[in-house]
Formats: structure tokens, C-alpha cells, sequence
């Protein structure tokens, strides 16, 4: 496909991404729940019908143009757009990074990581932000920001979701965080093509 696009809560992980990355060329995507109108059909299919090539980054951007001009808990959306041709170079930095900080990940306090869910469902949690307040090193962190602006196209978040939490930190990606799952999801973990390129979960 030359792209897929998910008008669906909580499919904007890293995890979904690189499970994809060979049968699209991109995914647009969000961390959070989709708002009960999701995607505004009435004005994206344009962009999806263009005679040439397909203008995603667009519907993108409409999508969430159109939910951070709301107000109050209807101001709610993240959203973003990833180049797949380039997970794999992510995967390998973050391959790196896991080896070396394996512990200190293993045992980031959950409470101070962005979140992106509501209720109990705690398996979403901010790619980026859980390797910062795990300690990782700033070359580290360098070099993992550097591969995430080769893939991630585009990416939006409003202050807020729902009423429900602050998004102070948004790299476009969520991720598992094991010690905040189960020993019955970290086992099915394993199984998923990120872990394989990348031993979070061993």
C-alpha cells in the first residue's frame, strides 16, 4: 500500500509501525483514543482521490486542525504520520539503546512518563519520553531524536486529552512499557516483529 491510515483509539505505537512496515509505505496514526466523529471524511477523501499521488500529510493535518479548534474536552487529538522506508534504522538505534540500558528501562517509574490512555488500559505510554525518564545518556537521546526525524513526517498534539491528562511530551510514537504490563502481555510481546528487531522485552 502507499499508505494506511487508522481512524481507530490507540493504534499510534511504535510497536504497529514497524509490524507494517512492509506492506505500506506510510501510517498516520494516533497515540490517544479517536473522538467519537473521527476522521472528517467529507473533506479528506480530496486529498486521498488527487490524480497523481495521494496528499496523507494533508489529512493529517486536518485531522487535527479540525479537533484543536474545538473546545473544552472536545480539543482532544493526537496524531501522526511516519515514513516506514525508516523503522528500521530506529529499530537499530533503539536495539543499541535497550542493550545498554536495559535496567534502568526495566525499571522507569511509570507514574512520571506521558501517557496517552485513560482508565486502566496502561499499555500507552510515550516512545520517547519513557527512555528520557529511564536516564538514557544525551548522546543516546541524540542519536534516537535523530532517528525519529528521519521517520516520523508529521506529528500534532493538543495540550490536553480529554480533560483526562496533559500531553507535555509527543514524539509521535507510543510504546509498551513492560514493567507497567503483565507477564502474560510481555510474553506476547516477544512475539511482535519491534521486539524481535530490538530485545525490549528478553
Amino acid at each position: 500500500f502507499d499508505y494506511i491510515l487508522f481512524d481507530a483509539c490507540l493504534m499510534g505505537c511504535v510497536e504497529v509501525a514497524y509490524q507494517m512496515k512492509d506492506i505500506c509505505d506510510k501510517i498516520g496514526f494516533s497515540q490517544t483514543e479517536v473522538l467519537a466523529e473521527g476522521l472528517d471524511y467529507t473533506n479528506i477523501t480530496s486529498h486521498l482521490l488527487e490524480p497523481t499521488t495521494s496528499d496523507v500529510l494533508s489529512v493529517c493535518k486536518e485531522y487535527f486542525d479540525y479537533y484543536n479548534s474545538q473546545s473544552g474536552q472536545y480539543r482532544s487529538a493526537t496524531f501522526s504520520l511516519i515514513d516506514c522506508s525508516k523503522m528500521d534504522n530506529l529499530a537499530s538505534v533503539c536495539k543499541t539503546i535497550f542493550a545498554k540500558d536495559s535496567a534502568a528501562i526495566a525499571n522507569v517509574d511509570a507514574s512520571k512518563v506521558q501517557v496517552y490512555f485513560r482508565f486502566n488500559k496502561h499499555w500507552f505510554y510515550d516512545f520517547q519520553d519513557i527512555l528520557a525518564k529511564a536516564g538514557v545518556s544525551s548522546s543516546d537521546l541524540s542519536s534516537l531524536q535523530s532517528a525519529l526525524d528521519q521517520c516520523v513526517l508529521y506529528k500534532a498534539a493538543t495540550p490536553s486529552f480529554i480533560n483526562a491528562f496533559d500531553i507535555t511530551s509527543y514524539c509521535g510514537f507510543s510504546m509498551y512499557l513492560p514493567n507497567d504490563g503483565t507477564s502474560y502481555l510481555n510474553n506476547f510481546y516477544k512475539t511482535l516483529a519491534w521486539d524481535k528487531a530490538t530485545d525490549l522485552v528478553k
